[in-house]
């Protein structure tokens, strides 16, 4: 994504040792490369390589029409900027904090983790890039993003603490959410397909948070996987409102200005209409539940033909990736992506019901599959237990039986020695007579 500067400005928070300032990552981030494609131009280079050419990854994207030299060069500026923040943060001193290590950047700032000192807390501690400190609208911006989300108190909505200015840095602390995002999730799953129960349960959690903040008239307007982290207790919590609209957005931004990112951004975000409310959010949840399913976003393509897919291209059928999808799920899909905000779920309860019976349902059906698997195990040690006892039955049986002929045979040996006893007896006596 890149704003009317011209400069990307894509605010997903980049991990540390995954790749932050790799120029190829940073174009798939700023969705100007699919991660297919990226692995292809790899392999490319890789094979330049053996035959001694060391073609650049640049070089590559730009042969094949991949990148425009305008992207190309603003990557690369991004990249550089990057670096510098990164050779700077060992300079960082906040008053009250303590700077521990990178966890992620973005176009709009740099996040850390840090401990808050007075409060003795973990925190996550974002600062303004330095090359937005001197631009009114993203400085404005960033402490609108601060201010607003401080305001809101709600458990699946990452929690501000603290918002403020050191010398020439601007800052706000939040709260440190150990746990990995939808992404990662994604990433891991066989297939790159989450289980359908799974996924609807992390947009039901979300749903609640859009819910929440809806009232007070705010749109977070960049809803997608890598801002949606999941704690290690399985709780959800949204964050990064870096491209929040609320009341005051007529103070920072102007009319057409497009905010967003492409793989999951709204029809009506996309052609930069200006009457954007809470519908919008309930389409990029829609897109994240589709890439949750289908382990892809909807649309392929360079940003500019993705964000026009969003407004004109009808849904590509899920089913094309994952056969098994129910039509219950499909047709939830269908309603949440609708391209005219008023098609879609208006009203969120009718949608929490929906993404409700999906959940049970398919929950019931993976505890089904359990009980039967289950079932049939219990059965095969029930058999193995009826056989050891038919053994053992047989076992005891021919013991006894040995037994018995045992028996019969020392009183067999008895009655033998008593005749011999006998016989020997009267012989003596008749010799004696």
């Amino acid at each position: 994504m890149s704003d009317a500067t011209g400069t990307v400005t894509d605010p997903l928070e980049y991990r540390e040792g995954r790749g932050a300032l790799d120029f190829g990552m940073l174009a798939v981030r700023n969705g100007l490369l699919t991660a297919e494609q990226l692995d292809q131009c790899r392999a490319k280079q890789a094979a330049s390589a053996n035959l001694g050419e060391n073609r650049t990854l640049k070089d590559i994207i730009l042969t094949d029409r991949l990148m425009t030299e305008e992207e190309c060069l603003r990557v690369e500026r991004a990249q550089q900027q990057l670096t510098q923040d990164r050779e700077r943060k060992q300079d960082l001193k906040f008053k009250g904090y303590e700077i521990i290590s990178t966890l992620g950047e973005g176009g709009l700032g740099s996040v850390f983790k840090a401990r808050q000192v007075s409060m003795n807390r973990l925190v996550a501690f974002k600062v303004l890039h330095n090359q937005w400190i001197s631009d009114d609208e993203f400085r404005k911006r960033f402490v609108l993003e601060a201010r607003i989300v401080g305001k809101l108190s709600h458990q699946n909505l990452i929690q501000v603490y603290d918002v403020g200015r050191e010398g020439d840095y601007y800052y706000f602390s939040m709260e440190f959410v150990d746990g990995r995002t939808v992404e990662d999730l994604i990433r891991e799953a066989p297939r790159k397909q989450m289980e359908v129960g799974r996924a609807v349960d992390i947009c039901i959690q979300t749903l609640r948070a859009i819910n929440y903040y809806k009232d007070f008239d705010i749109v977070h307007r960049d809803i997608k996987p890598s801002n949606i982290m999941i704690t290690r207790s399985g709780l959800v919590k949204l964050g990064d409102f870096g491209f929040v609209k609320s009341k005051l957005d007529k103070e920072l931004g102007y009319e057409g200005m497009v905010l967003g990112t492409p793989d999951y951004i709204a029809p009506e975000q996309a052609m930069g209409k200006d009457d954007v409310d809470y519908r919008a959010d309930i389409y990029s949840l829609g897109a994240t539940l589709y890439h949750m399913l289908t382990g892809r976003p909807m649309y392929d393509g360079t940003p500019s033909k993705v964000m026009l897919a969003h407004t004109r291209t009808p849904m590509p059928d899920p089913r094309t990736y994952r056969p098994s999808l129910s039509d219950d799920v499909v047709n939830v899909l269908m309603r949440m992506l609708e391209k005219d905000p008023n098609k879609r779920y208006a009203n969120i309860t009718s949608l929490f019901a929906d993404l409700e019976a999906l959940r049970d349902a398919h929950t019931a059906k993976a505890a089904t599959k359990y009980e039967i698997g289950k079932s049939s195990i219990m059965r095969a040690l029930n058999i193995e237990k009826s056989r050891h006892n038919e053994m053992a039955e047989k076992i005891k049986a021919a013991e006894a039986k040995a037994e018995a002929a045992s028996a019969a045979a020392k009183v067999a040996w008895g009655v033998a020695a008593g005749a011999c006893i006998a016989a020997i007896t009267f012989l003596i006596l008749w010799l004696a007579t």
